[in-house]
């Protein structure tokens, strides 16, 4: 009787352990999933910039945050054109529609209207590197 006890117990406390640990992992691949989805639509969201501004040489993102009653990004940049000024600002970008929001414009001598043709280098809210 006390081995079956025992048996039982021991499946148990298994069983718990493997449903912990495959809870963990889901979870963890979820967080990765998540953060890969806001690097992608940092990623996107300076296309659609290259788009609206001119002469911008890089840009930092500094904080991004997902609205989930907008369903749009709040994205905080720090701009360099190519003559070396920077600008900060804060914009929306919704990833689905692939289209900005609101911009905060703060000196329009950086923030030109206009399109953006050579690479732009981008800093991600996790400090990764590229170009676009």
């Amino acid at each position: 009787m006390k081995k079956i006890l025992m048996f039982v117990i021991i499946s148990f406390l298994l069983v718990a352990a493997i449903i912990g640990a495959g809870g963990k992992i889901y979870m963890d691949k979820r967080v990765e999933q998540k953060e890969a989805e806001k690097i992608e639509a940092e990623r996107m969201s300076v296309e659609a910039l290259k788009k609206k501004y001119a002469d911008i040489e890089s840009v930092e993102i500094e904080k991004s945050d997902y609205n989930f009653m907008t369903g749009a990004y709040s994205i905080f940049v720090k701009m360099t054109n190519q003559k070396g000024k920077t600008v900060r600002f804060r914009y929306t970008f919704w990833k689905d529609k692939k289209e900005l929001g609101t911009i905060g414009v703060k000196d329009r001598e950086i923030q030109v209207h206009g399109v953006t043709t050579n690479k732009v280098q981008i800093t991600y809210s996790n400090k990764e590197r590229s170009e676009v």
